[in-house]
């Protein structure tokens, strides 16, 4: 038996984990805290009320960039405090268990190609549309990691506009189909929540700016199948549940699309939505990610 932890902006997902299965769970809220210290304490909360007995090994996926050994984050966004901070390291000696760090997008993809949509494929791009856009690349049956293990930052694709992302760079892909991005446009223009938005997206006065988020999201699926050539996209993440999003991505994914890549490859829902990055987190002591 494993433990798998989720990290998110705004709550940390958990669950003892075996063959696949969540047989416990817990959810508590993510530390509204520019500290470390204050999030890693969360941590270890949460999996001490899970409880250890039995359990192998931790695995925790976050949403930053870590060091190569996977032993230390070297950033999160918007939280310099983080920067070489050894939280592998630091829970290991509290809890006196393994602990295994990796991003969530990649966690979602190791969970996704065990148990999930990615079953059987030896090849495919998972792509987590949440607050930004995350992304993973599986080539050859192995999470494709780079040399410093930052590859897969799928979000961060360059497109042809300006608009600033919160990563520092500018023009990419996150910052016209993401929740942040959605949200402010709920609060402009006076509608409840996303899907609401998105249910106006044939309203005149909703059209462009949905037609311009689905073609920054198409531009991504596009620019991933053309450099990858996979057997199939995977989305997963809140915003992939939005209603016909699959269908609506169709016609401009086809407009972009190469033609010697024609048929595109299918763009699937995961199966395992928000469950996903803690099955791939618990898995992470026993997979090589190389």
């Amino acid at each position: 038996m494993r433990i798998g932890i989720d990290l998110g902006g705004h709550k940390i997902a958990g669950g003892k984990v075996e063959d696949g299965s969540i047989l416990q769970r817990i959810k508590i809220p993510t530390p509204d805290s520019r500290y470390p210290k204050d999030t890693t304490d969360a941590l270890e909360r949460a999996v001490r009320e899970l409880g250890t007995d039995e359990v192998r090994s931790v695995g925790i996926g976050l949403p930053g960039m870590l060091s190569v050994d996977r032993r230390s984050v070297i950033g999160l966004t918007n939280l310099p405090l983080w920067e070489n901070y050894p939280l592998a390291e630091i829970l290991e000696d509290r809890l006196s268990l393994p602990v295994y760090l990796e991003n969530d997008a990649n966690c979602a993809a190791l969970g996704e190609m065990r148990f999930g949509q990615g079953t059987g494929l030896s090849d495919f791009v998972m792509l987590t549309l949440g607050t930004g856009i995350g992304g993973a690349i599986v080539s050859g049956g192995k999470l494709l990691m780079g040399h410093r293990g930052l590859a897969g930052e799928l979000g961060h694709l360059a497109l042809l506009h300006r608009k600033p992302c919160k990563c520092g760079g500018i023009g990419h892909g996150e910052t016209l189909f993401s929740a942040d991005r959605f949200d402010g446009r709920c609060a402009e223009t006076k509608v409840a929540s996303v899907p609401e938005l998105w249910d106006l997206r044939k309203d005149v006065r909703q059209a462009q700016f949905w037609e311009e988020a689905l073609e920054g999201l198409s531009c991504v699926i596009v620019s991933s199948i053309h450099c990858l050539d996979p057997q199939a996209i995977i989305l997963s993440g809140g915003l992939s549940n939005l209603p016909g999003l699959v269908d609506e991505l169709a016609p401009f994914i086809d407009l972009r699309l190469a033609k010697s890549f024609h048929p595109a490859p299918p763009v699937l829902i995961s199966t395992l939505g928000g469950d996903g990055p803690v099955i791939g987190a618990a898995y992470l002591g026993s997979h090589s990610l190389r």
